[in-house]
């Protein structure tokens, strides 16, 4: 709904995917608990 996001998504972060997450310099696209802890461990 949000075309200005949707534009920074894929222009930033080459995503087209949700959940797309950034963590410190890792971008992490689609969900996954252990790499979202390991991202957020690191």
């Amino acid at each position: 709904m949000d075309q200005a996001a949707v534009f920074e998504l894929v222009r930033k972060y080459n995503s087209r995917s949700t959940p797309t997450l950034v963590i410190g310099e890792e971008i992490l696209q689609g969900f996954d608990p252990d790499e979202i802890e390991r991202a957020l461990a690191g």
